[in-house]
């Protein structure tokens, strides 16, 4: 029976298909919660699961982990409602712990157990997306409070990395007030449709009032990115975006 559950718990928590060896690794963990149990699945979350992401991360299994709630006044809220993010800087490998007797030695098994499946029965996991990085910044040694995901179809993905690394990069980091912007290429694309999106952008902000804010970077320089590296809507199509705001994070 100890066996049943560590392999569940396992596959609860763990995807076993692994990225290029030491490439870093971001994970996406999309889910739904059901109905009425939002303040249950939060508080399981914030104070059980995180003590086995805080284990994992204290045994060098993974780097840090995100929990955010997608903005519920947004379409994408309808069909997704929290998120969690995994990052391995160097890859994941595997990593064999006990999360009953390591991560809480003195929570009896019947209660793990039962939260365990508190935990399960709150939510469904829509989907996985596993990311590599492209380029990113971040101005603070943690996530931002307020992000927008811009979900994207790339088709000139080189002409497109090269630009957010040799130029969007440094455009943002210098003229804008995001407090972070990451680009993600999605790994193992071969069993998704032809229109799925295959690229991500995060643009991580102190507050959504200030995502609010319009930008300023000067068109010159807008232009000379576009002369030298193509327009955006020629390289790529926004599918969806996804607005969130912190709930928790360790790293």
């Amino acid at each position: 029976m100890k066996k049943l559950l560590l392999s569940i718990l396992t596959l609860t928590f763990v995807n076993w298909t692994y990225a290029q060896e030491d490439d870093k690794l971001v994970v996406y963990n999309f889910y739904k919660v059901n109905e009425g149990h939002v303040e249950s699945y939060e508080n399981v979350m914030k104070h059980f699961i995180s003590g086995i992401q805080k284990k994992m991360i204290d045994e060098g299994c993974k780097d840090s982990w995100v929990f955010r709630k997608v903005d519920p006044t947004t379409e994408m809220s309808n069909y997704i409602s929290h998120y969690t993010i995994d990052i391995y800087n160097n890859g994941q490998k595997p990593c064999n712990i006990d999360w009953r007797k390591e991560a809480f030695p003195e929570l009896p098994e019947a209660l793990f157990d039962e939260l365990r499946n508190v935990h399960l029965n709150n939510r469904k996991r829509i989907f996985v997306a596993r990311l590599g990085e492209v380029a990113h910044y971040n101005n603070e040694d943690m996530p931002a409070k307020f992000s927008i995901i811009n979900f994207m179809r790339v088709d000139a993905m080189n002409d497109y990395i090269k630009k957010h690394k040799e130029s969007t990069k440094a455009i943002f980091e210098k003229y804008t007030n995001r407090q972070l912007w990451v680009a993600n290429n999605r790994l193992n694309l071969e069993s998704y449709a032809a229109d799925e999106w295959n690229y991500m952008t995060v643009d991580g902000y102190y507050s959504k009032s200030d995502a609010m804010k319009s930008q300023n970077i000067p068109q010159k320089v807008i232009t000379e990115s576009n002369k030298k590296y193509g327009l955006n809507n020629k390289m790529r199509t926004i599918k969806k975006r996804m607005l969130s705001s912190l709930i928790m994070y360790i790293n």
